[in-house]
């Protein structure tokens, strides 16, 4: 009698067994092409598995990708909100008796005690929870370290916090985590593929003008992995919580800290690459709104009706050639020789404007010779990409991020937009101006 190849009972089980070892396959290779790298996996593993930022209250969706990254990142964020706010000036430092410590830099910029008290928060819980990760962040510990009145002011900012090792070489240390990339090899063999990017107060000048003048900042924290930005959060404690509100100065009747959860100033944008980009509240879970660019394809507004986002600071037009782009995108200044329709504030506050559809343009444009800094567009270009927005050089070309603390010499400025035919309105306008 001729047999069979096999009976049913052992063809279900080698049936089983393909499966099983098709699903190990399958899972192996998600483990190396998956979003997260092998360097992540093993940060992650050194979490503390008690952190109450592993309880997920942030009203993000479920599919969320680097939920764990991002859920340490936020409340790093809003913690350091919470402190900038108690450190805020109320109105601008020159005409008010109080006063915040300040000192100013090489480049003649200002550096207060919040920039400290927020780098030295913001790494020390990151270095706790992912050890194994490379960070680059805007101050060093020489000026606090020199000066024993700014270090005293920048632990009692941080000692009303209890997760916060407020202790004088604690807080040296945590700020001087963001100086660990002056150790890497210059060909790039030490460095870590996972590097957390921060600029503790983005528009410190704005920060200094003050609530009640309208002095906008934005802390600005960035993961970039293997040279890409996968994780953008834009902090901004004054910024209206509504796209339509362009009351930047705090009135009068405001409260002083403003952490009731219904109230309708501060922000935080929070984008992963691949999972979008959202607007939640500084002082608590809820709203949460998915964000969109205004339709970049002129179906809703017409190109010359575009807005600009605006910097109060020359710096970021140094040859005023703004005003030259709008003239050509807008058809002509308004009577006084102004951008007809513009949003003027500090800081990357701007890129989360553009995010939510309040703008369409943000043009960056530093004295030449300038190389910019990544701290300075890291988040902000997940925020705008993840938004459908789109962030490049003046020619055109996407940003690298994968050169270390700053990005190539040969970038001579950058573009943001909604994308669409509005960026290649703006790339256009910026080749017509600078020819």
């Amino acid at each position: 009698m001729t047999s069979l190849p096999c009976s049913a009972s052992a063809c279900w089980k080698r049936l089983a067994i393909a499966l099983l070892l098709l699903l190990e396959a399958t899972s192996s290779a998600f483990a190396v092409v998956g979003p997260q790298s092998s360097a992540a996996a093993s940060s992650r593993q050194s979490a503390s598995p008690d952190s109450t930022t592993d309880e997920d209250h942030s009203g993000l969706p479920p599919y969320f990708p680097r939920r764990h990254d991002v859920l340490v990142a936020l409340d790093a964020v809003k913690r350091a909100c919470r402190v900038t706010r108690a450190l805020q000036p109320v109105v601008a430092v020159e005409e008010s008796s109080a006063s915040i410590a300040t000192v100013e830099k090489a480049d003649l910029s200002p550096v207060t005690v919040a920039d400290y008290a927020v780098q030295a928060l913001i790494l020390q819980l990151l270095q706790r929870k992912f050890p194994l990760d490379g960070f680059i962040a805007e101050e060093d510990r020489q000026a606090p370290e020199a000066d024993d009145s700014l270090c005293q002011q920048i632990m009692a900012a941080l000692n009303e916090d209890s997760a916060i090792e407020s202790d004088r070489e604690s807080v040296l240390r945590s700020i001087e985590l963001g100086k660990s990339y002056t150790q890497w090899d210059s060909a790039t063999t030490n460095r870590p593929s996972r590097v957390w990017c921060l600029d503790p107060i983005d528009g410190t000048k704005g920060f200094l003008r003050g609530r009640h003048t309208g002095g906008q900042y934005a802390i600005a924290l960035a993961l970039v992995e293997d040279g890409v930005p996968t994780i953008g959060i834009l902090g901004c404690p004054n910024l209206p919580t509504r796209v339509d509100d362009e009351q930047y100065a705090w009135s009068a009747d405001e409260k002083h800290h403003q952490e009731d959860p219904s109230s309708t100033r501060g922000c935080i944008f929070v984008a992963s690459r691949g999972g979008g980009c959202y607007q939640l509240s500084c002082n608590g879970d809820t709203p949460v709104k998915r964000l969109d660019v205004t339709p970049n394809d002129a179906s809703t507004r017409v190109v010359e009706n575009g807005r600009f986002c605006i910097g109060v600071e020359r710096f970021s037009d140094a040859l005023g050639q703004t005003d030259a782009m709008a003239n050509i995108l807008q058809h002509g200044l308004d009577d006084n020789g102004a951008i007809k329709r513009a949003r003027r504030m500090d800081s990357q506050a701007k890129h989360g404007v553009i995010a939510r559809g309040g703008a369409e343009w943000y043009v960056r444009l530093p004295k030449p010779g300038y190389v910019e800094w990544i701290w300075d567009h890291a988040a902000g270009n997940v925020v705008i990409e993840e938004a459908g927005g789109t962030m490049t050089d003046t020619l055109g070309n996407p940003l690298d991020f994968s050169l270390g603390p700053k990005l190539s010499p040969y970038v001579k400025g950058i573009l943001m937009s909604n994308g669409g035919v509005f960026h290649s309105a703006l790339v256009d306008a910026y080749s017509k101006v600078a020819s």
